[in-house]
Protein backbone atom coordinates (compact mmCIF):
# COMPACT_ATOMS: atom_id res chain seq x y z
CA UNK A 1 0.00 0.00 0.00
CA UNK A 2 1.37 3.41 -0.90
CA UNK A 3 0.39 6.56 0.98
CA UNK A 4 2.29 9.76 1.44
CA UNK A 5 3.85 11.61 4.34
CA UNK A 6 6.73 14.00 4.22
CA UNK A 7 9.96 12.28 5.15
CA UNK A 8 10.50 14.95 7.83
CA UNK A 9 8.89 13.98 11.09
CA UNK A 10 6.05 15.97 12.64
CA UNK A 11 8.34 17.04 15.47
CA UNK A 12 11.00 18.21 13.07
CA UNK A 13 8.45 20.10 11.03
CA UNK A 14 7.25 21.94 14.12
CA UNK A 15 10.73 23.32 14.51
CA UNK A 16 10.76 24.70 10.96
CA UNK A 17 7.98 27.30 10.83
CA UNK A 18 9.47 29.15 7.86
CA UNK A 19 10.15 26.13 5.65
CA UNK A 20 6.93 24.19 6.28
CA UNK A 21 3.23 24.71 5.69
CA UNK A 22 0.33 22.75 7.15
CA UNK A 23 -3.40 22.43 6.52
CA UNK A 24 -6.06 20.76 8.62
CA UNK A 25 -7.24 17.39 7.31
CA UNK A 26 -10.91 17.09 6.43
CA UNK A 27 -12.95 14.14 7.67
CA UNK A 28 -12.70 12.53 4.24
CA UNK A 29 -8.91 12.63 4.45
CA UNK A 30 -8.64 10.78 7.76
CA UNK A 31 -7.73 7.12 7.25
CA UNK A 32 -9.53 4.28 9.05
CA UNK A 33 -6.56 3.78 11.39
CA UNK A 34 -6.85 7.35 12.65
CA UNK A 35 -3.86 8.75 10.78
CA UNK A 36 -4.00 11.54 8.24
CA UNK A 37 -1.82 12.62 5.33
CA UNK A 38 0.53 15.43 6.26
CA UNK A 39 2.33 17.33 3.53
CA UNK A 40 5.49 19.09 4.67
CA UNK A 41 7.48 20.53 1.76
CA UNK A 42 11.17 21.06 2.22
CA UNK A 43 12.99 23.71 0.14
CA UNK A 44 15.98 22.69 -1.99
CA UNK A 45 19.03 22.00 0.20
CA UNK A 46 20.83 25.06 -1.16
CA UNK A 47 17.87 27.32 -0.43
CA UNK A 48 17.20 28.16 -4.08
CA UNK A 49 13.47 28.58 -4.63
CA UNK A 50 13.28 27.34 -8.22
CA UNK A 51 16.44 25.31 -8.59
CA UNK A 52 14.65 22.04 -7.82
CA UNK A 53 14.68 20.05 -4.63
CA UNK A 54 13.65 16.78 -3.06
CA UNK A 55 10.52 16.04 -1.09
CA UNK A 56 10.30 12.48 0.22
CA UNK A 57 6.93 11.06 1.17
CA UNK A 58 6.05 8.27 3.59
CA UNK A 59 3.08 7.25 5.73
CA UNK A 60 2.87 8.28 9.40
CA UNK A 61 1.99 4.78 10.54
CA UNK A 62 5.01 3.12 8.90
CA UNK A 63 7.71 5.65 9.77
CA UNK A 64 9.93 3.81 12.22
CA UNK A 65 12.42 6.67 12.42
CA UNK A 66 12.43 10.35 11.57
CA UNK A 67 14.18 10.39 8.18
CA UNK A 68 14.70 13.63 6.36
CA UNK A 69 16.24 14.70 3.09
CA UNK A 70 19.80 15.91 3.16
CA UNK A 71 22.36 17.25 0.74
CA UNK A 72 25.51 15.75 2.18
CA UNK A 73 28.69 15.63 0.06
CA UNK A 74 29.23 12.07 -1.18
CA UNK A 75 32.11 9.86 -0.06
CA UNK A 76 33.88 8.74 -3.25
CA UNK A 77 36.67 6.21 -2.81
CA UNK A 78 39.11 6.19 -5.75
CA UNK A 79 40.17 2.56 -6.11
CA UNK A 80 43.28 2.90 -8.25
CA UNK A 81 45.13 0.12 -10.04
CA UNK A 82 48.90 0.19 -9.48
CA UNK A 83 49.68 -2.97 -11.45
CA UNK A 84 52.87 -3.35 -13.47
CA UNK A 85 51.06 -2.70 -16.75
CA UNK A 86 50.28 0.82 -15.54
CA UNK A 87 53.94 1.52 -16.38
CA UNK A 88 53.09 1.07 -20.08
CA UNK A 89 51.88 3.96 -22.23
CA UNK A 90 48.23 4.71 -23.03
CA UNK A 91 48.46 2.47 -26.10
CA UNK A 92 49.41 -0.39 -23.79
CA UNK A 93 52.94 -0.51 -25.19
CA UNK A 94 56.15 -0.59 -23.14
CA UNK A 95 57.04 2.95 -22.16
CA UNK A 96 60.38 3.99 -23.66
CA UNK A 97 62.45 7.03 -22.74
CA UNK A 98 60.42 10.21 -22.91
CA UNK A 99 56.97 8.62 -23.01
CA UNK A 100 54.22 9.17 -20.44
CA UNK A 101 52.96 6.05 -18.67
CA UNK A 102 49.39 5.33 -17.63
CA UNK A 103 50.44 5.69 -14.00
CA UNK A 104 52.01 9.11 -14.61
CA UNK A 105 48.91 10.23 -16.52
CA UNK A 106 46.68 9.23 -13.60
CA UNK A 107 48.86 10.92 -10.97
CA UNK A 108 49.37 14.19 -12.84
CA UNK A 109 45.68 14.45 -13.78
CA UNK A 110 44.52 13.90 -10.22
CA UNK A 111 47.11 16.39 -9.01
CA UNK A 112 45.60 19.12 -11.17
CA UNK A 113 41.91 18.16 -10.87
CA UNK A 114 41.22 17.15 -7.28
CA UNK A 115 42.03 20.56 -5.72
CA UNK A 116 39.26 22.11 -7.86
CA UNK A 117 36.51 19.89 -6.43
CA UNK A 118 37.72 18.98 -2.95
CA UNK A 119 34.85 20.90 -1.29
CA UNK A 120 32.19 19.21 -3.47
CA UNK A 121 33.12 15.57 -2.88
CA UNK A 122 34.75 13.74 0.03
CA UNK A 123 37.50 12.05 -1.98
CA UNK A 124 39.40 9.07 -0.61
CA UNK A 125 42.05 6.73 -2.03
CA UNK A 126 42.55 2.98 -2.02
CA UNK A 127 45.37 1.37 -4.00
CA UNK A 128 45.40 -2.16 -5.37
CA UNK A 129 47.42 -4.15 -4.82
CA UNK A 130 48.35 -2.57 -1.52
CA UNK A 131 51.72 -0.89 -2.00
CA UNK A 132 54.55 -2.92 -0.51
CA UNK A 133 52.52 -6.10 -0.19
CA UNK A 134 54.89 -9.05 0.25
CA UNK A 135 57.70 -6.73 -0.76
CA UNK A 136 57.47 -7.73 -4.43
CA UNK A 137 55.87 -6.64 -7.67
CA UNK A 138 53.55 -9.62 -8.07
CA UNK A 139 51.57 -8.92 -4.94
CA UNK A 140 47.87 -9.75 -4.83
CA UNK A 141 47.47 -8.33 -1.33
CA UNK A 142 44.73 -5.79 -0.61
CA UNK A 143 44.47 -4.13 2.80
CA UNK A 144 41.22 -3.75 4.71
CA UNK A 145 41.34 0.03 5.02
CA UNK A 146 42.14 2.93 2.73
CA UNK A 147 45.37 4.76 2.09
CA UNK A 148 43.48 8.05 2.49
CA UNK A 149 40.07 8.22 4.18
CA UNK A 150 37.32 10.21 2.40
CA UNK A 151 37.11 13.78 3.67
CA UNK A 152 36.59 17.32 2.49
CA UNK A 153 39.63 19.37 1.41
CA UNK A 154 41.50 16.13 0.98
CA UNK A 155 43.37 16.62 -2.28
CA UNK A 156 46.76 17.31 -0.69
CA UNK A 157 46.68 14.07 1.32
CA UNK A 158 45.77 12.04 -1.77
CA UNK A 159 48.38 13.71 -3.96
CA UNK A 160 51.10 13.21 -1.34
CA UNK A 161 50.23 9.52 -1.10
CA UNK A 162 50.32 9.08 -4.87
CA UNK A 163 53.70 10.80 -5.07
CA UNK A 164 55.05 8.19 -2.65
CA UNK A 165 53.71 5.29 -4.73
CA UNK A 166 54.94 3.47 -7.83
CA UNK A 167 53.15 0.98 -10.07
CA UNK A 168 54.27 -2.63 -9.92
CA UNK A 169 51.87 -5.33 -8.71
CA UNK A 170 49.26 -7.75 -9.99
CA UNK A 171 45.63 -6.64 -10.49
CA UNK A 172 43.52 -8.05 -7.62
CA UNK A 173 40.31 -6.27 -8.68
CA UNK A 174 37.98 -8.72 -6.95
CA UNK A 175 39.70 -8.31 -3.60
CA UNK A 176 39.92 -4.54 -4.07
CA UNK A 177 36.17 -4.16 -4.70
CA UNK A 178 35.24 -6.37 -1.75
CA UNK A 179 37.59 -4.55 0.62
CA UNK A 180 36.56 -1.11 -0.64
CA UNK A 181 32.87 -1.82 -0.06
CA UNK A 182 33.51 -3.21 3.43
CA UNK A 183 35.52 -0.13 4.30
CA UNK A 184 32.88 2.32 3.04
CA UNK A 185 30.15 0.45 4.94
CA UNK A 186 32.15 0.94 8.12
CA UNK A 187 31.95 4.74 7.77
CA UNK A 188 28.89 5.77 9.74
CA UNK A 189 28.86 9.37 8.55
CA UNK A 190 25.47 9.23 6.76
CA UNK A 191 26.99 10.37 3.45
CA UNK A 192 26.14 8.60 0.19
CA UNK A 193 28.90 6.19 -0.87
CA UNK A 194 30.47 5.52 -4.26
CA UNK A 195 33.49 3.71 -5.68
CA UNK A 196 35.49 5.06 -8.61
CA UNK A 197 37.37 2.07 -10.01
CA UNK A 198 40.27 3.15 -12.24
CA UNK A 199 42.10 0.23 -13.83
CA UNK A 200 43.99 -0.57 -17.00
CA UNK A 201 42.76 -4.04 -17.79
CA UNK A 202 41.89 -7.59 -16.91
CA UNK A 203 41.54 -8.57 -13.22
CA UNK A 204 44.21 -11.04 -12.19
CA UNK A 205 45.04 -12.98 -9.02
CA UNK A 206 42.56 -15.66 -10.07
CA UNK A 207 42.90 -19.14 -11.57
CA UNK A 208 41.29 -18.84 -15.03
CA UNK A 209 43.22 -18.82 -18.29
CA UNK A 210 43.59 -15.32 -19.72
CA UNK A 211 42.31 -14.48 -23.19
CA UNK A 212 44.81 -14.13 -26.02
CA UNK A 213 46.52 -10.75 -26.06
CA UNK A 214 45.86 -9.95 -22.41
CA UNK A 215 48.69 -8.00 -20.80
CA UNK A 216 49.07 -9.32 -17.26
CA UNK A 217 52.03 -7.10 -16.49
CA UNK A 218 54.45 -10.01 -16.64
CA UNK A 219 52.34 -12.35 -14.51
CA UNK A 220 51.04 -15.81 -15.35
CA UNK A 221 48.58 -16.22 -18.21
CA UNK A 222 46.59 -18.57 -15.97
CA UNK A 223 45.59 -16.09 -13.29
CA UNK A 224 42.77 -14.02 -14.80
CA UNK A 225 39.72 -13.36 -12.62
CA UNK A 226 37.17 -11.65 -14.87
CA UNK A 227 34.03 -13.49 -13.74
CA UNK A 228 34.70 -13.04 -10.03
CA UNK A 229 35.49 -9.34 -10.42
CA UNK A 230 32.32 -8.74 -12.46
CA UNK A 231 30.30 -10.55 -9.80
CA UNK A 232 31.99 -8.57 -7.00
CA UNK A 233 30.95 -5.26 -8.58
CA UNK A 234 27.37 -6.51 -8.86
CA UNK A 235 27.30 -7.61 -5.22
CA UNK A 236 28.66 -4.26 -4.06
CA UNK A 237 25.82 -2.48 -5.90
CA UNK A 238 22.93 -4.91 -5.37
CA UNK A 239 23.66 -5.95 -1.79
CA UNK A 240 25.69 -3.12 -0.31
CA UNK A 241 23.95 -0.30 -2.21
CA UNK A 242 27.27 1.26 -3.28
CA UNK A 243 27.49 2.36 -6.91
CA UNK A 244 30.67 1.94 -8.94
CA UNK A 245 31.96 4.09 -11.78
CA UNK A 246 34.47 2.28 -13.99
CA UNK A 247 37.37 4.00 -15.78
CA UNK A 248 39.48 2.02 -18.22
CA UNK A 249 42.93 3.62 -18.58
CA UNK A 250 44.33 2.85 -22.03
CA UNK A 251 41.92 -0.07 -22.55
CA UNK A 252 39.69 0.89 -25.52
CA UNK A 253 39.33 -2.07 -27.92
CA UNK A 254 41.57 -4.19 -25.69
CA UNK A 255 40.77 -7.77 -24.59
CA UNK A 256 39.49 -6.30 -21.32
CA UNK A 257 36.94 -4.05 -23.01
CA UNK A 258 34.00 -6.41 -22.49
CA UNK A 259 34.92 -7.12 -18.87
CA UNK A 260 35.07 -3.43 -17.97
CA UNK A 261 31.76 -2.75 -19.73
CA UNK A 262 30.06 -5.51 -17.72
CA UNK A 263 31.54 -4.05 -14.54
CA UNK A 264 30.18 -0.60 -15.44
CA UNK A 265 26.68 -1.99 -16.00
CA UNK A 266 26.79 -4.07 -12.82
CA UNK A 267 28.03 -1.07 -10.86
CA UNK A 268 24.86 0.86 -11.66
CA UNK A 269 26.57 3.77 -13.43
CA UNK A 270 27.28 2.89 -17.06
CA UNK A 271 27.83 5.63 -19.60
CA UNK A 272 25.02 6.27 -22.06
CA UNK A 273 27.45 5.35 -24.83
CA UNK A 274 29.75 2.60 -26.06
CA UNK A 275 31.75 1.35 -24.26
CA UNK A 276 29.71 1.44 -21.05
CA UNK A 277 32.77 2.36 -18.98
CA UNK A 278 34.79 5.59 -19.30
CA UNK A 279 37.59 4.92 -21.82
CA UNK A 280 40.72 6.89 -20.99
CA UNK A 281 43.03 7.51 -23.95
CA UNK A 282 44.52 10.80 -22.78
CA UNK A 283 44.92 13.05 -19.77
CA UNK A 284 42.01 15.14 -21.08
CA UNK A 285 39.78 12.02 -21.21
CA UNK A 286 40.60 11.34 -17.57
CA UNK A 287 39.80 14.91 -16.54
CA UNK A 288 36.48 14.82 -18.42
CA UNK A 289 35.55 11.50 -16.81
CA UNK A 290 36.23 12.85 -13.32
CA UNK A 291 34.23 15.99 -14.13
CA UNK A 292 31.25 13.94 -15.31
CA UNK A 293 31.33 11.69 -12.26
CA UNK A 294 31.73 14.64 -9.89
CA UNK A 295 28.69 16.33 -11.43
CA UNK A 296 26.62 13.17 -11.13
CA UNK A 297 27.37 12.33 -7.51
CA UNK A 298 27.47 15.95 -6.40
CA UNK A 299 24.25 17.18 -8.00
CA UNK A 300 22.03 14.24 -8.92
CA UNK A 301 22.05 12.12 -5.77
CA UNK A 302 19.21 12.59 -3.28
CA UNK A 303 19.82 10.97 0.08
CA UNK A 304 17.26 10.00 2.69
CA UNK A 305 18.72 9.79 6.18
CA UNK A 306 18.55 7.79 8.29
CA UNK A 307 18.12 4.97 5.80
CA UNK A 308 14.61 3.56 5.40
CA UNK A 309 14.08 0.42 7.43
CA UNK A 310 11.50 -2.21 8.18
CA UNK A 311 8.34 -1.81 6.13
CA UNK A 312 9.63 1.24 4.24
CA UNK A 313 10.92 0.99 0.69
CA UNK A 314 11.41 3.47 -2.14
CA UNK A 315 8.61 2.78 -4.60
CA UNK A 316 8.80 5.51 -7.24
CA UNK A 317 9.94 9.01 -8.13
CA UNK A 318 7.88 11.89 -9.47
CA UNK A 319 8.42 15.58 -10.09
CA UNK A 320 6.31 18.58 -11.03
CA UNK A 321 4.53 17.49 -14.18
CA UNK A 322 5.77 13.96 -14.59
CA UNK A 323 7.25 10.66 -13.43
CA UNK A 324 10.87 9.57 -13.59
CA UNK A 325 11.25 5.91 -14.62
CA UNK A 326 13.47 3.49 -12.75
CA UNK A 327 16.20 3.15 -15.37
CA UNK A 328 19.98 3.05 -15.06
CA UNK A 329 20.46 4.93 -18.32
CA UNK A 330 18.15 7.94 -18.25
CA UNK A 331 15.94 7.50 -15.19
CA UNK A 332 16.66 6.83 -11.53
CA UNK A 333 18.35 4.01 -9.65
CA UNK A 334 17.88 3.19 -5.99
CA UNK A 335 21.08 3.49 -3.97
CA UNK A 336 20.68 0.94 -1.20
CA UNK A 337 18.08 2.27 1.22
CA UNK A 338 19.48 5.73 1.61
CA UNK A 339 18.43 7.50 -1.57
CA UNK A 340 18.15 7.67 -5.33
CA UNK A 341 20.43 8.64 -8.19
CA UNK A 342 19.24 10.43 -11.33
CA UNK A 343 21.05 9.17 -14.41
CA UNK A 344 21.72 10.40 -17.93
CA UNK A 345 19.05 12.73 -19.31
CA UNK A 346 17.20 12.91 -15.97
CA UNK A 347 20.35 14.23 -14.28
CA UNK A 348 20.94 16.66 -17.13
CA UNK A 349 17.35 17.92 -16.92
CA UNK A 350 17.58 18.34 -13.17
CA UNK A 351 20.79 20.33 -13.27
CA UNK A 352 19.31 22.47 -16.04
CA UNK A 353 16.21 23.21 -13.94
CA UNK A 354 13.80 21.33 -16.21
CA UNK A 355 13.00 18.81 -13.48
CA UNK A 356 11.84 20.45 -10.25
CA UNK A 357 10.53 19.26 -6.90
CA UNK A 358 11.56 15.62 -7.12
CA UNK A 359 9.40 13.44 -4.88
CA UNK A 360 10.44 10.01 -3.63
CA UNK A 361 7.43 7.78 -3.02
CA UNK A 362 7.77 5.34 -0.15
CA UNK A 363 5.92 2.01 -0.26
CA UNK A 364 4.72 0.77 3.11
CA UNK A 365 4.16 -2.97 3.15
CA UNK A 366 2.51 -4.50 6.15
Amino acid sequence: MRRFFSISSILLAAALPVACSFSKASESEIFHDGSAPIDVSLPPPNGGGDSGGLVSDAMVTCAEANPQTTNLPPDVLIVLDRSGSMNDDLNDQPCMAGCTSKWTTAVTTLTSYLPTVESTVNWGLKLFATAGGNGNNSSCNVSNGAEVAPATNNSAAIINRLMMTTAGSSTPTTAAMTAAAAYLKSLNDGNPKFILLATDGIPTCGKAACAAGVNTGGGSQNQCDDANAIAAVKTVFDTDGIGTFVLGIGTANSPGDSTLSQMAVNGGHPRNDTPAYFPIGSADDLTQAFMSITQTVGQCFFSVTPALTGVQAIGGVTYDGGTIPQDATNGYTIQGKNGIQLNGQSCTDFTAGKIKNVRVLVDCNG
